[in-house]
């Protein structure tokens, strides 16, 4: 057997375990409160199976991809474990919490439109998943906010594989049936 493929593996394993238990308790907003372990794992498959993505750099980030942002995991701690090249991405990824919301969009929207293949890989398998689980609770005019600006995100990422592109507009077109069924 290749140890190489194997060591790619055991890495991927390793930062899947480890993304588990940064994320420990934390629940999705959507798909009823599920582990947020779930969202990442998704990401994860939906590149490696839909986007046929097998970098391991790649498919690592796309798991700790919320790690900094959303946990107390530090950029010393996936520069130890998993590398320069992983934590790049995932401090493409990353948002300034300091920063307001649309402060936060407006940023994402800016950065992706320059941003590496592999991030806006990864980019879009995160909203080809956030927005197959969006949150019952929240109201209509949220929801289509949310909707209309995660297009906006998505559609700066479509070059990066069509397949990962379809996908998108199937969750997306299934999300704004969705809503209106949801909230009168």
């Amino acid at each position: 057997m290749d140890k190489t493929i194997v060591t790619s593996t055991a890495v991927l394993l390793e930062a899947i375990y480890f993304a588990a238990t940064a994320h420990g308790s934390q629940s999705r907003k959507g798909n009823g409160g599920e582990p947020y372990i779930n969202h990442l794992i998704e990401v994860v498959i939906l590149l490696s199976t839909v986007g046929k993505v097998t970098d391991t750099d790649t498919l690592i980030a796309a798991v700790l991809h919320d790690s900094l942002e959303d946990t107390s995991v530090t950029a010393a701690d996936i520069l130890d474990k998993f590398g320069e090249q992983v934590l790049l991405y995932i401090e493409a990824l990353t948002d300034d919490k300091t920063l307001s919301l649309s402060e936060r969009r407006a940023m994402q929207l800016a950065h992706i439109a320059t941003a590496c293949q592999q991030v806006k890989l990864i980019k879009l398998g995160d909203h080809i998943s956030n927005i197959g689980s969006l949150p019952t609770s929240w109201d209509k005019g949220r929801l289509e906010d949310y909707i209309a600006w995660s297009y906006k995100v998505a559609k700066a990422c479509f070059t990066s594989s069509s397949e990962l592109a379809y996908e998108y507009e199937h969750r997306y077109k299934q999300a704004l049936y969705d809503i209106t069924l949801l909230v009168k």
